[in-house]
């Protein structure tokens, strides 16, 4: 299979991290900022990074930048800039653009021009640390849209010795168990409702967040 092909544009701490994990996961990966430094420091782990103006639609043009699979305009106080290169990508057909952005005014204008995804990581750090800190237990959660999530937990020592089963999730709390991880065994997804769990364990679960919220209140 043919590696993929990613723009990234604003080479910060955000772009830098986007543009060397999308590298790391072996896609092709163009960098491009204005900022000679931030070019620079990461050049040698990207396929092509290049200081250039991304406001300038032929100069995306000429990157070859209209024949990748998506782009990420990871640019986040310059809001000009970030619209700019935002509607040059759209000109361009790029079929996937994600866009930063820094205020719910500046989201709105983004959801105008017609960006697929926006993304404020800033925002979304934050919740998850709130998040993480009223409910300790819980390592990792993803949003599915709606009501529902997708949450990793550590098992505690309340619950050393139950099992799913027991635990009644899926009958008192309408919670599934989708997999369970123990050190150093392989994540397993069978059984999940007989096994024991031990502390430490990890656990992820699917659920309304108000009924992931009564089992944390009730259980943990």
């Amino acid at each position: 299979m043919s590696k993929l092909k990613y723009t990234v544009i604003g080479l910060g701490t955000f772009g830098s991290t986007v543009a060397r994990e999308l590298e790391r996961l072996g896609n092709e990966v163009l960098g491009i900022d204005r900022n000679d430094e931030h070019v620079n420091r990461i050049a040698e782990e990207l396929s092509h990074a290049v200081i250039a103006d991304a406001q300038d639609e032929k100069v995306l043009r000429e990157l070859g930048v209209a024949d990748h699979d998506g782009a990420v305009v990871a640019i986040g106080e310059d809001l000009e800039s970030n619209i700019l290169c935002t509607l040059a990508l759209k000109s361009l057909g790029v079929p996937c653009i994600w866009v930063k952005a820094a205020s719910p005014v500046h989201h709105r204008i983004l959801e105008r021009l017609g960006a697929d995804r926006i993304v404020n990581p800033e925002h979304h750090v934050g919740v998850h640390v709130a998040r993480t800190m009223i409910y300790p237990h819980v390592l990792d959660y993803i949003a599915l849209g709606g009501d529902d999530y997708i949450v990793e937990l550590e098992v505690p020592q309340a619950l050393d010795g139950q099992t799913a089963a027991t635990l009644r999730l899926a009958e008192d709390y309408g919670v599934g168990v989708l997999a369970a991880k123990r050190e150093g065994e392989p994540a397993t997804t069978g059984d999940l409702q007989q096994r024991p769990l031990r502390r430490g364990d990890r656990l992820v679960l699917l659920g309304t967040l108000a009924a992931l919220r009564r089992f944390s209140r009730e259980k943990l």
